[in-house]
């Protein structure tokens, strides 16, 4: 039986009741949506672990300036998180992740680089990815003036943004450039086929994430059909041995379970040391909620630890 924990459920029931049912504004009106998902997690990211520094910064990258938010937590800290946020390639922001920002870099003991990348479908693919892959170039430079190690800056995100985090790396490795110490995934889009045995289960929007949904999203992030196979915008197809020290996780009512499936045996297959975590009675997004349930909270825990194991290597 499909069982939604509890406390999620009663979380997701209160936001209902106080904003009504999340509209579908895509793909006519991204903003729209933009600012729906905004409303609905500023609750969520109130609380939470206080940062001895957050502070907002411009990413000076090759023709452009991208936003970001570093967070130092308090006490001592042991290298830099690069952290790209999930929602599509299309919504979310430093904002929507705040709070999940704060309770990794306290969790952990680590520093915290929220990065801003361009969203489609204004900035289709491969331009939020060119930012991650950037982003992460430019955080290693400036790794001593940002409090961390170059040898130790990890690389990950939730969703789409785990996906651009693993496609920036496979880029990042086929130019020979330096890598992560780390890689981390929540949740994330690893390929393009919407016809796995989790999407066909999951995915009619019970429990929020549809597959019609993920199927815009893609529309919108990669229009050109025939790229979405390439490794960086489908990171399974990729070389698992770039990815170094892997965490992976998955919830079991997610249309995406079998991408962090698939990843992790790919990675085994690959002889890739990975940990993966997959909570089952937790659902796509879940990891926002530490304020109201504790399945969130075991969640952000876990990845947590495996970035302070990291980091002590």
């Amino acid at each position: 039986m499909l069982d939604l924990d509890p406390e999620i459920a009663a979380a997701l029931a209160e936001s209902t009741r106080r904003l009504g049912p999340s509209p579908v504004h895509l793909p006519h009106d991204p903003a729209a949506a933009r600012a729906d998902q905004e409303a609905r997690r500023a609750p969520w990211n109130l609380g939470g672990p206080r940062m001895r520094e957050r502070r907002d910064l411009a990413l000076d990258l090759p023709g452009r300036s991208i936003p970001a938010r570093l967070y130092v937590p308090e006490g001592e800290t042991r290298g830099l998180l690069v952290w790209l946020h999930g929602g599509g390639w299309v919504i979310g922001s430093l904002d929507t992740h705040d709070r999940l920002c704060r309770a990794l870099a306290a969790g952990a003991g680590t520093r915290v680089l929220s990065v801003g990348y361009r969203k489609a479908p204004e900035h289709p693919y491969p331009l939020p990815l060119d930012d991650a892959a950037d982003a992460f170039v430019w955080a290693r430079e400036r790794a001593e003036s940002l409090g961390a190690e170059p040898a130790k800056i990890a690389f990950g995100g939730d969703s789409a943004g785990a996906n651009l985090a693993f496609g920036a790396a496979l880029r990042l490795a086929a130019r020979g450039l330096p890598g992560a110490c780390a890689h981390m995934s929540i949740y994330g889009v690893f390929d393009a086929d919407l016809d796995t045995e989790s999407y066909r289960l999951l995915g009619d929007g019970r429990f929020g994430l549809d597959r019609a949904g993920m199927s815009v999203y893609w529309d919108l992030y990669c229009p050109d059909v025939a790229r979405r196979t390439e490794p960086e915008a489908a990171p399974l197809r990729g070389d698992a041995r770039v990815f170094k020290r892997p965490f992976l996780l998955a919830t079991g009512l997610d249309p995406l379970r079998d991408d962090s499936r698939k990843m992790r045996d790919a990675l085994l297959a690959a002889g890739v040391d990975t940990v993966y975590v997959e909570f089952p009675r937790a659902n796509h997004g879940f990891v926002h909620l530490g304020a109201h349930a504790a399945v969130a909270r075991e969640a952000i825990a876990a990845a947590a630890a495996h970035l302070s194991r990291a980091f002590s290597v």
